[in-house]
C-alpha cells in the first residue's frame, strides 16, 4: 500500500481529488490536509510516498513547502498542480529533483498513469464479477506474475504471483498458506492488479489445485457450521442509490439487501447507531420509497443498516428490486 497526501486549501476540491484516487487503486492509500500545518504534521508521522499540491494554493507559498520539503523530506515525490503557473515558477520547480509539475490538469487518467510509474506499479485495472479462483487458474495457465490485491466488504489481502504460481500471500497478521486460504473463501471479491516485477521470499508451494480444493473445504465446513442469525434472506446486488444524513444526500452503491437491512460501500464518516434516511427505487414499478435506518455494523469499505419497520409499500419496492436486480445468497454463506 502507497500513502498519498493531498493538501489544498479548498476542501471540496481536496474531497474531489482525493475520491477519485481512491477510486482508482485499492493500492493507494489516500489521506488529505487543508493546511500546510496539517501536511507537516502527517508527513512527521506517517510514511508518505507522494504529495500532491497545488491548485488553490498560492505560488510562493508552494515554493515554501516544496524548499522545506527537499530539506526535510528528500525522499518524498511531489506532484504540483497548477492553473497557467508563472514563468518564473516553472523555472524555479525545475530545478527540483523530486518534484513534476502538473499545469492546467484537465484529464485525472494522465495524472494517475504518471502516479502509478513514480511508484512503480505496472497497473493492469481492476476485476469484479469473476471468481478469485477463476482469474488464478487464467494466470496459471498464462504464466503470468504480478501482485494481486483482494478487496470484500471491508476486508482486504495481498497475493504474490509467480509465473501463475501463488508464492506469497497477505492477510491481517496471516501470511503463506494460511493467508491465502482465507483469502480464497472470500466471495464478490474485487482484485486489483499490478503487474510490476516483485521479488518476494516464497511462502507457498501447494499447487494451485490443492489450495482451491482444501479452501472450498474450509469454507463448506464454516457454512454448515455457522448459524444463520438473520430474520430475512439476503440478495447480492450493485445498486446506486442515496442517502440522508442531518439534511446532507450522499451517493452510493448498494452491494446487499434484505427486508431488514442493506449493505453500502461508502468513505463518508459515519458511526455505528447513527440514523440516516436511504432512498430506493424499483425500475418495474415504477416507484421510488425513503427508507428510515440505523447503521449498525462500519468497515472500511461501507456500512450495515438496519431497517425500521417497513410499510406495504416500501416492502413491494424492495422485493421488485431483488426480483429484477439481485441475485440470491445462500443463507450459509459468509
Amino acid at each position: 500500500m502507497k500513502n498519498i497526501l493531498i493538501l489544498d486549501k479548498d476542501v471540496i476540491t481536496l474531497q474531489a481529488f482525493a475520491g477519485l484516487l481512491k477510486s482508482q487503486s485499492a493500492f493507494l492509500k489516500i489521506l488529505s490536509a487543508s493546511s500546510f500545518q496539517t501536511a507537516l504534521d502527517i508527513l512527521s508521522r506517517e510514511k508518505i510516498d507522494v504529495l500532491l499540491t497545488g491548485l488553490h494554493v498560492a505560488e510562493m507559498d508552494t515554493f515554501e513547502l516544496l524548499t522545506q520539503m527537499e530539506a526535510t523530506y528528500p525522499q518524498v515525490r511531489v506532484f504540483v498542480m497548477t492553473n497557467n503557473a508563472s514563468a518564473m515558477f516553472r523555472a524555479k520547480v525545475k530545478t527540483m529533483a523530486s518534484v513534476i509539475h502538473f499545469d492546467q490538469v484537465i484529464d485525472i487518467s494522465m495524472l494517475t498513469k504518471r502516479l502509478f510509474t513514480e511508484l512503480q506499479i505496472d497497473y493492469g485495472g481492476q476485476i469484479r464479477g469473476l471468481t478469485l479462483s477463476s482469474f488464478l487458474q487464467m494466470l496459471e495457465l498464462e504464466d503470468r506474475s504480478c501482485r494481486l490485491q483482494i478487496s470484500a466488504k471491508g476486508k482486504s489481502g495481498t497475493l504474490f504471483i509467480a509465473n501463475g504460481k501463488p508464492v506469497a500471500a497477505r492477510m491481517g497478521l496471516l501470511t503463506g498458506k494460511p493467508a491465502i486460504l482465507h483469502i480464497l473463501t472470500w466471495e464478490n471479491v474485487l482484485i486489483d492488479i499490478d503487474y510490476f516485477p516483485r521479488e518476494v521470499e516464497p511462502e507457498i508451494t501447494t499447487p494451485l489445485m490443492n489450495l482451491l480444493l482444501e479452501s472450498g473445504r474450509i469454507a463448506d465446513e464454516n457454512q454448515s457450521q455457522r448459524v444463520n442469525l438473520r430474520k430475512h434472506a439476503r440478495y447480492d446486488c450493485l445498486v446506486g442509490v442515496d442517502y440522508e444524513i442531518s439534511d446532507w444526500t450522499y451517493q452510493c452503491s448498494m452491494r446487499d439487501i434484505s427486508e431488514g437491512g442493506a449493505y453500502i460501500e461508502t468513505e463518508h464518516a459515519i458511526k455505528t447507531n447513527q440514523r440516516l434516511i436511504m432512498s430506493i427505487s424499483s425500475p418495474v414499478l415504477d416507484r421510488a420509497c425513503a427508507i428510515h435506518g440505523t447503521v449498525v455494523r462500519r468497515d472500511p469499505k461501507g456500512i450495515g443498516i438496519r431497517f425500521d419497520e417497513l410499510s406495504l409499500h416500501q416492502k413491494q419496492v424492495i422485493r421488485s428490486l431483488m426480483e429484477t436486480r439481485c441475485s440470491p445468497i445462500p443463507s450459509n454463506s459468509k
